[in-house]
């Protein structure tokens, strides 16, 4: 039975998708992507293993939820593995008698005993610092890098209001071009960068939160729907499955409107005000 990383790479093979493709679209880098279809996890950082795998498997169209469960089940067994005890002839005294019996275990100086303890205290803080670390980042699902050795979260996007872009944001340009799509409506945003963005379709409530790396949300309509976004950098924008080729790759806030019955799409651009 082949590994499930074996697996997916034969999926991707099989619908034709190149890793150039999907290095692309999701910039993460080639080496890692890989590692990841052969099985050498260890290679990638380890604060972005699940979120680089839940990417890669998002984009050639499998089960990301799946792949993870996999993954935590091929580490687990793999961690699981131990050597077989080795007996030591040293070990064993043949009596006069001809039983069998263990050796007595030599003493250790007291020096040596305190030695090891110190060294198996630093390591237990160090172990359950780098389960904090990766309790956090999933259960927050916060962004991290590293700097100067050290893990760093990284803080949220703030959101933007309607008051905020009057006050501290002018419209730099604005984009209505032709986009005819069929229903039903699928609104997509995929980001490879940590981003705050709300959605409102068609009559209902604003859907806003934070949208990690990696990850991605959808929302389905009838006729129209508003996306705002903090930053287009590394965000990509598809409805039914087109891209919004409009969106761009900015470091500012963003609006688009999209209306069905017009089968128009506006995308507006705001830069701060000097």
């Amino acid at each position: 039975m082949s590994e499930f990383y074996t697996e997916l790479k034969e999926l991707r093979e099989s619908q034709n998708i190149d890793l150039d493709e999907i290095h692309s679209r999701t910039k993460i880098n080639m080496e890692y992507l890989l590692a990841l279809e052969n099985g050498q996890f260890d290679v990638l950082p380890l604060p972005y293993i699940r979120l680089f795998l839940r990417a890669y498997v998002t984009e050639i169209g499998g089960d990301g939820d799946e792949a993870l469960q996999q993954l935590d089940i091929f580490l687990g067994r793999k961690v699981g593995k131990k050597a077989p005890k080795k007996t030591e002839q040293n070990d064993l005294k043949i009596p006069s008698s001809g039983q069998i019996t263990k050796a007595p275990a030599q003493s250790r100086p007291p020096t040596k005993v305190r030695q090891d303890l110190i060294k198996g205290g630093v390591l237990l803080i160090v172990f359950l610092f780098a389960i904090f670390i990766i309790k956090k980042i999933s259960d927050e699902k916060s962004s991290a890098t590293i700097q100067n050795g050290e893990i760093v979260l990284a803080e949220n996007p703030d959101a933007v209001t309607d008051l905020q872009l009057v006050n501290d944001y002018v419209e730099a340009v604005s984009h209505t071009v032709a986009m005819a799509v069929n229903p039903p409506l699928t609104l997509k945003i995929v980001t490879t960068d940590r981003i705050w963005y709300s959605m409102t379709a068609d009559s209902s409530d604003a859907q806003a939160g934070i949208l990690p790396i990696g990850e991605e949300k959808s929302l389905t309509f009838e006729n129209q729907i508003h996306v705002r976004l903090n930053q287009t950098a590394g965000t990509t924008l598809y409805i039914n499955g087109i891209k919004v080729e409009e969106l761009g790759n900015f470091n500012h806030p963003a609006d688009v409107q999209f209306y069905a019955d017009q089968s128009t799409i506006t995308v507006k651009h705001y830069i701060p005000q000097r």
